[in-house]
């Protein structure tokens, strides 16, 4: 029977997904890494357990389609203003510069000018399935460098339709590419308005009734549609079907119905996704990995080395701080879903050789498999490199001789920088000290007294002249170092005052005894005022009733 067997390859995905993913996150090595490791132990050219046919590779698409669905889900359009200018700049500079370049050197490598352009366009993308999850795991999507990272895939999600009309238009012998690309610019152009003009009036319309009968599947079954059926009106239209979903996705932002949303979308997005990785890693040619391995760990090293010099080069042009820079590029260095569509359009018309074609995708593939370990690499090197750079207490002591009568504030985070604000509205002067690099640089370049270095360190303390101080602010995120900082205070510095975060009401007991002055816990303190909230929209309630 027919089904059997295709029931048998879902088990063995899904068992394959099951095992895998679990060894790899107890490795901490990531679920991402995890899936491709099954796709390429079940695929064709491992135990072949699973063929890697249309059906699958379609599937695992719309885990695409719906990551990028979620991604517009948090981005309405206020935020998408607060990432114009420069980061869009940037990724249409790193789309061209790195475009260029790669199309260059496969030129000069002895590939024909078409086959070179298409080479170019392929490996210029980056995996926009893999860094969001990376920087959703990381927590680092809505942060400043995680929205420059978004800009720039947001911006190569973009190309893709431009690219893949000029890719079509080669295999066609086309001799007006640039009239091509005007024509794909036009489409995406009319794409945008049309689903965001017309798309926000027929949403107000269409999720109003359905929204009253409250009836959770036919809700799931019109998002679902909504979501389908955009992403096929862009790729009827030449564009991917995942920028429809992004489309759609901000359309969902801007309503009242985004959250719920999300949570329908939420278990079809995981479990798509999913199997897109481990038809990433079905790509993957194990016979031809094991007779051109030198040559594909060359092309593999070049890329990623290339990739990532050139965007960490854009970056720093476009005003992004040199560890930041260096993070991103090598975040994005990898080459990404949408190389296996332009590739395959380029073997499929003709312009590049399967033989080349087939190499780049193992190429393509091995480097998202890399991209965890990168991830992990860049944020050490930018962490390395930010605390190499950082201004330290102790290397400033023509600052810190002047003050008299300030306020240290120890540990930069929320509640330091809170403090720090009302003590500058106030013209209170302070220095505050802080052990996270990146936390530093950017309040560096706001002009802030903040400085790196360990303030439990007893030269730290003489260096912050203590003895001359107002008072202190102990701020710190941990809770063990709070009341190690608060008891040496206290005891070299009796007559100071000392004012300290708690976590909760038993740890402001400890920093009490151990001589603070005003303890506020910040727990206790939100739900006190949760609470108060609440019984005081209670009391209008029943005041009404009255």
């Amino acid at each position: 029977m027919p089904e059997a067997g295709y029931l048998l390859e879902v088990i063995v995905i899904l068992l394959a997904a099951v095992v895998s993913v679990a060894v790899f996150q107890r490795l901490r090595l990531g679920s991402v890494l995890g899936y491709l490791v099954a796709g390429t132990v079940i695929g064709p050219t491992g135990l072949a357990l699973v063929s890697d046919s249309e059906t699958t590779r379609a599937l695992g698409e719309l885990g695409v389609v719906f990551l990028l669905f979620t991604v517009g889900l948090e981005l309405p359009f206020e935020r998408i203003k607060v990432m114009r200018g420069r980061a869009f700049g940037l990724g249409a500079a790193q789309v061209i510069v790195t475009a260029a370049v790669i199309a260059m050197v496969a030129r000069l490598a002895g590939v024909s000018g078409p086959a070179a352009l298409v080479i170019g366009a392929g490996l210029a993308l980056s995996s926009t399935a893999i860094v969001l999850r990376l920087l959703s795991d990381r927590g680092d999507i809505t942060s400043r460098f995680g929205r420059s990272a978004f800009a720039v895939l947001l911006v190569q999600d973009l190309a893709v339709g431009p690219l893949l009309v000029c890719v079509l238009a080669l295999g066609a012998a086309e001799s007006s590419i640039p009239a091509a690309l005007g024509f794909a610019a036009l489409k995406v152009t009319v794409a945008v308005l049309a689903i965001l003009g017309v798309g926000r009036i027929v949403l107000r319309h269409v999720f109003w009734p359905v929204a009253q009968i409250r009836d959770p599947e036919i809700f799931a079954a019109l998002t679902l549609l909504v979501v389908l059926c955009t992403g096929m009106l862009t790729n009827l239209a030449g564009l991917s079907m995942a920028f429809g979903a992004f489309l759609a996705g901000m359309l969902f932002a801007e309503t009242h119905y985004r959250h719920q949303v999300g949570a329908v979308i939420q278990p079809f997005r995981g479990l798509l996704l999913g199997l897109f990785f481990i038809t990433v890693g079905m790509r993957i040619d194990l016979e031809l990995l094991l007779r051109e391995g030198w040559m594909i760990a060359g092309l593999v090293l070049a890329l990623l080395l290339g990739k990532a010099v050139l965007l960490a080069g854009l970056s720093r042009l476009f005003g992004m701080a040199g560890a930041q820079a260096l993070n991103l590029g090598i975040l994005l260095a990898q080459g990404g879903e949408f190389a296996f569509l332009l590739l395959g359009v380029g073997m499929a018309t003709g312009v590049l050789g399967k033989e080349d074609g087939q190499l780049l995708l193992v190429v393509v593939a091995l480097t998202m498999g890399a991209t965890p370990f990168l991830a992990r690499f860049g944020q050490a090197l930018c962490a390395r490199v930010e605390r190499a750079g950082a201004v330290r207490v102790e290397d400033i002591p023509e600052h810190t001789e002047a003050l008299d009568g300030h306020v240290v504030i120890a540990g930069f985070g929320r509640v330091g920088q809170a403090v720090a604000a009302r003590l500058e509205s106030a013209q209170v002067s302070y220095i505050a000290v802080d052990l996270d690099p990146h936390r530093i640089a950017q309040a560096r370049q706001r002009g802030l007294p903040v400085f790196y270095g360990d303030i439990t360190r007893p030269e730290i303390l003489d260096s912050l002249h203590l003895e001359r101080a107002r008072s202190i602010v102990v701020a710190v995120d941990s809770p063990k170092a709070a009341l190690q900082l608060v008891a040496m205070v206290c005891y070299i510095f009796p007559d100071l005052e000392v004012h300290a975060r708690a976590r909760d009401d038993a740890h402001a007991d400890e920093l009490e005894k151990l001589g603070a002055h005003v303890v506020v816990p910040e727990l206790v303190a939100t739900g006190v005022k949760l609470a108060a909230s609440i019984l005081d929209a209670m009391d209008e309630v029943i005041a009404e009733q009255t």
